[in-house]
Formats: C-alpha cells, structure tokens, sequence
C-alpha cells in the first residue's frame, strides 16, 4: 500500500513537473510571439456625425532590442495598417534600455514606421527609456511629438478631437478649456493620470506596466507596480485603457498576455 501511494505522489510529481516546464516554455517561446488586436468601442456625443467611426490605434512599450528584433517590427506594422486607422499613436518606451542600438537597425527602425499609414496622423508621449535616439527615430518616422504641441484634429470639416500628452494638457487646462471638444491624453505611465483626475478629459491611454507581463490573476496584480492594474477602469469620469505593449522589460516573458495593439472606434452618442 505504501509502495502504491509513493508511486501515485510521484506520478504527481512528474506531472507538476512537465507542467512547469511547458508554462516556462511557453511564456519564453510562444507569449512573446504574435500581436493580437484588441478592439474597444468609445461612444460620446461630442463628435460630429463625420467622426463617427473613426479609429485610433494605439501601441505602446516597443522596446526593441528585447524580444522585438526587425521581423516583429514588420509584423507590427503589417497589422496597424491592416485596421485602416485615421490615427495612430505610440506611448513610450521605443529601444529596450539594455540593447545598444546599432545605425543599421536605427535605419531598419525608421523604413518600418514610417509605413504605418494614418490619414489624420501618426503622434507619440516618450517613456521613462526614450533617449535622443529614439526621439530622432520617431521624428523621422513621420510621428508628431504631443508634449511639444497640442494636436486639433479635423475630419472633412467636423468639430474636431485634441491630442495631448502631459506638458500640453497642462497648458491647455490653465489656458482654456472648450467642454464640447473631445479630448484623449496620452500618457506612458498610468500613474500620470493622477495628476488629471479634475480635468474634462474624455480618455486618457498609456503603456509602462505591460498590464503585469503574466496575466494570472493576484500575480498580476503583485507584478504591477502603480496604482491602476486592470486594462481599462474608469478614473473619475475619464476613461482610462492600459496598454499590454509589444515586448519586454527585464526578463524576455509573456505569459497569457500576448504584444497586443488596441484599437478604438469613436461612436457617435444620439440622445
């Protein structure tokens, strides 16, 4: 009996065991392949009827030179334009702080952006990681700096939407504040919304904390360092989406949380 009951705890053993190594496997192997595209619905009623439908991508924490290399960059480009989006803006984080960038790639970096089709514009915030190379690279790009200006964006003769990021929000809210234009603000790090709570913000978008990296939950939670751990809450009245980014930080995991771009359609509101 005794021979039997070891034998059965050390069939469980085993299977722990290969259980483990698959989870491993599969977080270092397959989690950091593939981006997936996450779609959200945003309805107001301060857009014009020829707003109606509009799409922003959003993508976030490239940090090439980690688990992103030329091939995954081609990818990501090869799925934004596949959404057709009339604007698309970037969060953060470009070049992986522990990969030293060679000209070569720099150049391979800038020919791939810049064939992210957007109509309306292709706009970024800089992350905690972003030098004066990765500025150059995004400037070159064809992206628009939104924490050096304000962005008004029209569309066949509408009302407009405002682009901000951190500098121009505050700017623009000690200025002036025009309660029927709809504004998005672009952050990197979510913890930043805390300083826009009382602002007639109607969404506010950000990358930084990879939504947890391991999408399990309580361990997520403890792997997210900041006050806000789901990828979308409501913060005050302002709509606030998290990112999961494109690759890595620190350790080249994913798992259950696969690179993952966000796309949101504007939705005329009639009442």
């Amino acid at each position: 009996m005794a021979t039997k009951k070891k034998k059965r705890k050390l069939r469980w053993q085993v299977k722990l065991v290969i259980i483990i190594v698959l989870i491993v496997l599969y977080a270092f192997f397959i989690g950091t392949k593939g981006i997936f595209i996450k779609e959200y619905k945003v309805k107001t009623n301060k857009i014009s009827n020829n707003m109606h439908g509009l799409k922003i991508l959003h993508f976030s924490d490239l940090h090439y030179g980690s688990s992103v290399d030329e091939k995954m960059v081609k990818e990501l480009v090869k799925k934004c334009n596949e959404t057709k989006p009339d604007i698309v803006l970037f969060t953060g984080d470009l070049i992986d702080e522990r990969h030293k960038l060679t000209e070569e790639e720099k150049q391979i970096i800038i020919k791939r952006l810049s064939k992210i089709n957007a109509e309306l514009g292709k706009y970024y915030v800089t992350g905690e990681e972003d030098t004066e190379q990765a500025l150059a690279i995004l400037n070159s790009s064809g992206f628009t700096d939104l924490n050096s200006q304000e962005q008004l964006i029209y569309s066949n003769g509408s009302n407009p939407i405002l682009l901000l990021g951190k500098d121009t929000a505050k700017n623009y809210f000690e200025s002036n504040d025009n309660t029927n234009i709809f504004k998005i603000l672009a952050l990197h790090n979510p913890n930043d919304i805390n300083d826009y709570k009382s602002y007639n913000l109607d969404i506010a978008i950000a990358g930084h904390t990879h939504n947890g990296v391991i999408n399990i939950p309580k361990i997520k939670e403890l792997l997210i360092n900041g006050d806000y751990k789901k990828s979308y809450e409501k913060v005050n009245n302002i709509k606030l989406f998290i990112n999961p980014g494109i690759g890595t930080s620190g350790i080249n995991v994913r798992l259950f949380n696969h690179p993952t771009i966000y796309l949101y359609r504007l939705n005329k509101r009639f009442s």
